[in-house]
């Protein structure tokens, strides 16, 4: 665990700059780092890999080193896209009560609340577990093409902030357990079949709290300058 704060007297040429009036070799802005937390400016240094670096005042995490590169990255959010789709298209489980067999997707599932006069819970349904984890995942998609297929100089900032704000209204993990504690209730009065739906929900929650875990601010704009700097070695030049 790395500790760094900037304004201090361990830092001499930035610390002279502010008391006394010595002009000092100021870093870009870009490697400077603000806490989370409290706020507090501090210097954005290297750490080894499976190190982190935390806030000197709050001891908050500000960033940490991992091994996950861009193309983990998009392997994961192309898999989610395929696991949302199988979400969405096939049944999420079959009932069979006296040889009456009835299977449901989700969006037949939000429907039978609407009608059931669940109005409210029927949407947030649709909204927590349809819309927001599939913008969520588009935009990440969208980020992950620019930044290794197309043109990183490209604003981010945007599609980025959208993808914070998308993330708290992804609720794919609370239906999951919702559906779970139904599933308890229901085996004694009928026959269950899980649904193709429901192993792909499953799945879905493991890989988006992986690419959450990976797609992080810090990451991002380091692979954009990363793919900025290596096109603009290489002379590559996009229209």
């Amino acid at each position: 665990m790395i500790t760094l704060i900037l304004f201090s007297p361990y830092f001499p040429d930035i610390y002279l700059s502010l008391h006394h009036n010595v002009k000092p070799a100021i870093k870009p802005a870009h490697q400077f780092i603000v806490c989370h937390e409290c706020d507090l400016v501090c210097a954005d240094v290297p750490v080894a890999t499976g190190e982190a670096a935390s806030c000197p005042r709050c001891r908050a995490i500000l960033y940490r080193n991992g091994t996950a590169s861009i193309d983990v990255a998009l392997a994961l959010a192309i898999t989610s896209v395929i696991l949302l789709l199988l979400l969405n298209s096939f049944p999420l489980l079959s009932l069979k009560v006296q040889q009456v067999t009835r299977d449901t997707t989700l969006f037949h599932a939000a429907l039978a609340m609407w009608d059931d006069g669940m109005h409210i819970l029927s949407l947030l349904v649709i909204i927590t577990t349809m819309l927001a984890p599939a913008l969520q995942i588009s935009v990440a998609v969208y980020l992950l093409y620019v930044i290794r297929f197309g043109d990183a100089g490209l604003a981010l900032g945007a599609p980025l902030r959208a993808l914070q704000t998308l993330r708290p209204w992804s609720m794919v993990e609370i239906f999951m357990l919702g559906l779970l504690v139904s599933l308890v209730k229901l085996q004694h009065m009928a026959d269950i079949v899980i649904g193709p739906a429901l192993w792909s929900c499953a799945s879905l929650i493991f890989f988006t709290a992986a690419l959450t875990s990976v797609l992080t601010p810090r990451n991002i704009w380091l692979w954009a300058h990363a793919a900025k700097a290596s096109k603009a070695a290489t002379g590559v030049s996009h229209v």
